[in-house]
């Protein structure tokens, strides 16, 4: 926050006349007190006011008309398109589809291929018959649970807090 000031002082600060001020203020210029009956000035602060008249002088004095509005919006959204185009950018839409096919796949794969498959080759390691069930069931534990996530629970700690990095030193890890 700039200094505050009567519109006498600003006046002097920006070198412009009360009549002026006046003016830029019905314009928008900021005012932080409105002086109410007689003897009562209007307060200002210099900084809001020198960054008001900076950005009124990035306009040249012009107010974006409806019709710039549209063309500025329009332009906007080529640029976006254009970056879609080019790979800079990816919709929300399109990543939320796409993680739900890599999950559907992992979920098939995981509930009907992974427990036949290492059934199949433990038994055949080992010599003894390993029921899919038992490796089936845990999985389907897994994903019911998944299944349920809420980003408010807490099923592995907090994702925003890093690892536990002492932990990790002292056992040697």
């Amino acid at each position: 926050m700039g200094k505050t000031v009567s519109k006498v002082e600003l006046s002097e600060i920006v070198g412009r006349d009360e009549r002026t001020l006046s003016r830029w203020q019905r314009s928008g210029m900021p005012v932080i007190e409105f002086g109410v009956g007689r003897g009562n000035e209007n307060q200002y602060d210099t900084q809001a006011v020198i960054e008001w008249l900076m950005q009124q002088a990035a306009l040249n004095g012009k107010k974006e008309s409806a019709r710039d509005r549209y063309d500025r919006l329009r332009g906007d959204d080529l640029e976006v398109e254009l970056a879609k185009k080019l790979g800079q950018v990816v919709l929300e839409a399109d990543m939320v589809e796409r993680f739900e096919a890599v999950i559907t796949a992992a979920k098939i794969e995981l509930l009907n291929t992974f427990p036949d498959e290492l059934a199949a080759t433990l038994s055949a390691r080992y010599g003894v018959q390993v029921d899919d069930q038992l490796i089936r069931d845990p999985i389907e534990s897994i994903l019911r649970r998944l299944s349920t996530y809420d980003e408010d629970d807490d099923l592995a700690g907090d994702p925003d807090e890093p690892d536990d990095e002492e932990g990790f030193e002292e056992d040697g890890e």
